[in-house]
């Protein structure tokens, strides 16, 4: 994942923390936390955004991910096809992630399904049909802890960074996601920041109605969202994948350690022998063995299975990604497009 190509401004670092902290704040705020008037932070997100440098996205929350069914997958090639099977793969909607690493399989991907069985019926007979994939090792997630929605880049002052704190809202109850919820959903992927007059547009409802359908999402769990960015042009330059093993009675307390770790992008507890998945960013590949010491220490009763260097993202939270790492098009989530369950 080493990029040739500059790193960006400090002054872009800072407004992608912002929108990090809160994606769908307004210029007003963000401004503000960064030391600069609204229509110059808005034009610059603009630059980064048309760039590829840095995105607004919503993403499954954590009640939609608890209620789904998510599978880590080790998945082995034919001679020569990773490249290609990884294209194919990227262009499926409920594969939100799809990256090619050094190990002793050549792709990992993450998978949602809106059931276990339209899960399984994609496992069993779609995936196998994909031309040039040779083997599947699937790991089911019990527990996802997070899945990237939480990290920033850290650079804005804690104070400000606190005046951009998104406000707890009244928790409210669930209820399955509608045609609705689902339009709002695709348009909020493809733009984060979309304004109600958009949503509206998109979901075929009125403007109110879409604010009042988005403040319940968010207030169930439903949705959440997040800001990501070309991230060697951050300085994270590469990223691994973690298994380890932990005993079970200390798994949610390894787990919700972890997630105040500023390597920690995705952290999830699985079914099998090695019951917990985690995949971090780095700044360099050396940074991995330092890491790993850290965990050992950290955590003494965890034992570390694999690890796996990513060489490349070709897919992230439903982005396409180029070999820089820059954005070059979206392909929506959508966990009910297999099983039958759209």
């Amino acid at each position: 994942m080493q990029d040739s190509g500059v790193l960006l401004e400090e002054g872009d670092l800072e407004l992608i923390d912002a929108l990090q902290i809160n994606p769908r704040a307004s210029w007003v705020d963000v401004g503000a936390a960064i030391g600069t008037d609204p229509v110059t932070a808005a034009r610059r997100w603009r630059r980064l955004n048309a760039a590829g440098e840095a995105w607004t996205t919503v993403a499954l929350g954590r009640r939609q991910m608890h209620a789904m069914s998510v599978a880590f997958l080790e998945i082995g090639c034919a001679a020569g096809a990773a490249v290609e099977v990884a294209d194919a793969l990227a262009r499926q909607g409920h594969l939100i992630t799809v990256q090619h690493v050094a190990a002793d399989h050549d792709l990992f991907a993450i998978a949602v399904a809106a059931s276990m069985p339209a899960l399984a019926d994609h496992l069993l007979t779609g995936l196998p049909r994909v031309p040039g994939v040779a083997k599947v090792r699937t790991h089911l997630a019990t527990r996802v802890f997070e899945a990237s929605c939480r990290w920033r880049l850290r650079v804005l002052p804690p104070g400000a960074a606190r005046t951009l704190a998104r406000p707890a809202g009244q928790a409210q109850p669930g209820r399955p996601m509608d045609g609705v919820d689902r339009l709002l959903f695709t348009a909020l992927l493809r733009d984060g920041r979309a304004s109600y007059a958009e949503l509206a547009d998109a979901a075929g409802v009125s403007e109110r109605t879409a604010q009042r359908r988005l403040s319940r999402l968010l207030a169930s769990g439903d949705l959440d969202f997040r800001c990501d960015l070309a991230r060697p042009h951050a300085g994270w330059h590469s990223s691994a994948v973690l298994w380890l093993r932990v005993p079970d009675g200390l798994l949610e307390e390894t787990g919700r350690a972890l997630l105040g770790w500023p390597e920690t992008r995705t952290c999830a507890a699985l079914a099998g022998a090695r019951n917990l998945l985690l995949t971090v960013g780095l700044h360099a590949v050396s940074d991995l063995h330092p890491l790993v010491v850290r965990l050992e220490e950290r955590f003494p009763y965890a034992t570390i299975v694999d690890r796996q260097v990513v060489l490349r993202q070709s897919k992230l939270y439903g982005r396409l990604l180029g070999p820089s790492g820059r954005c070059t098009g979206v392909v929506p989530i959508d966990p009910w497009s297999v099983g039958g369950t759209s």
